[in-house]
């Protein structure tokens, strides 16, 4: 299930990216639509134990480590590819 930007975040580790084997695992796609927000949508990976804690890391991992504004963010985990690691689409709505 989605989670959507600003939720009560996780404690972040020092170093969440290495510490959670967090990475970008996709380029941006930017859509334009007619009507309404346009939208940026990235594949991150993250460790996890399920979907959610997933969702939950990815959110303060950026909001920690990156100046990026989340607000109407939100937060997909869509395939476990190993054992505790997740890959998770984080959509963004905003001008861009």
């Amino acid at each position: 299930m989605p989670t959507q930007y600003p939720v009560t975040l996780p404690p972040v580790p020092n170093d969440p990216g290495a510490a959670w084997q967090a990475e970008r695992v996709s380029d941006t796609v930017i859509v334009r639509p007619d009507e309404g927000w346009p939208s940026a949508t990235t594949t991150f990976a993250i460790d996890a134990a399920d979907a959610v804690e997933a969702e939950l890391r990815l959110f303060a991992w950026i909001h920690h480590s990156y100046e990026d504004d989340l607000n109407r963010s939100t937060a997909t985990a869509f395939d476990e590819v190993r054992p505790g690691h997740w890959h998770v689409s984080l959509q963004m709505l905003g001008e861009f």
